[in-house]
């Protein structure tokens, strides 16, 4: 995945991070910029002034940046600044051995594999997703947020992350991708068929199983995607932490329109 390296401004006690998100221009030819992170202090007000005149003179479509979903002081600065709060997302967590409602049964005429037609991924991650960040945001919008999502998919097949792909009769209809570091899995994007969603504990559940007992599995997701949520729900994951995505589109008269 491509990334910039983030540029940090710094005024008196207050600061604030931020990049340009390549990757994202890449799929979608949308100009982001991604606020990292960024400290308050006494001066934030010159230090958010850098920044806009940043995306102003670079032509920036939209910021976007994740607050704690506890961050009330945060929450407000955004909201004054021109932020809009577009979703919100949880970040879960389950040991394997803790698991709940794992479903070990074998999916009838459905096959389990590593490898697909890069094509068929495409197709399948950019019709399947109506939650997230970008699928939120009804000025970015469906078309460029599916776009995305099949861009993501593609580069996540052609890095070699681990992944579980599921058919029936040769064609896909599902699929998971998840990194591990150690004793820590990540589980990074995902999702089935709309017409096989019923699957969705079996193949998660033959998903976990490949994973060792001792291995903690992470994600996050949308608070907005209710069958997801119930889904990692009944696998007995915690939710541990809430996130608050902001946006902000900017206008090419140098205003901002929301």
């Amino acid at each position: 995945m491509l990334t910039a390296e983030p540029h940090k401004i710094i005024v008196g006690n207050s600061c604030l991070r931020h990049r340009f998100n390549l990757w994202d221009y890449e799929s979608t030819s949308l100009k982001i910029s991604e606020i990292l992170d960024f400290q308050l202090g006494d001066h934030f007000t010159h230090a958010y002034d850098q920044y806009e005149k940043y995306c102003i003179s670079n032509n920036i479509e939209h910021s976007i940046t994740r607050i704690s979903g506890k961050d009330q002081q945060s929450k407000s600065i955004l909201s004054s600044l021109g932020f809009l709060s577009i979703e919100t997302t949880y970040e879960i967590s389950c040991r394997v051995k803790n698991l709940k409602n794992i479903n070990a049964k074998d999916h009838r005429n459905k096959t389990l594999g590593t490898e697909c037609n890069i094509s068929d991924l495409q197709s399948l991650a950019s019709s399947i997703f109506d939650y997230g960040r970008f699928s939120e945001d009804v000025l970015i919008g469906k078309e460029l947020a599916n776009k995305r999502y099949g861009h993501w998919a593609k580069q996540l097949y052609e890095s070699g992350m681990p992944r579980k792909f599921l058919f029936s009769k040769d064609q896909l209809i599902g699929f998971m991708f998840y990194d591990v570091q150690g004793s820590e899995v990540k589980l990074i994007l995902g999702g089935l068929s709309r017409i096989y969603s019923h699957l969705g504990q079996k193949f998660w559940s033959q998903v976990f199983l490949s994973i060792p007992s001792d291995h903690m599995i992470k994600t996050s997701i949308s608070a907005n995607n209710l069958g997801v949520l119930n889904l990692y729900s009944r696998f007995g994951f915690n939710f541990n932490n809430s996130l608050v995505g902001y946006h902000k589109k900017w206008s090419s008269n140098e205003s901002i329109i929301y």
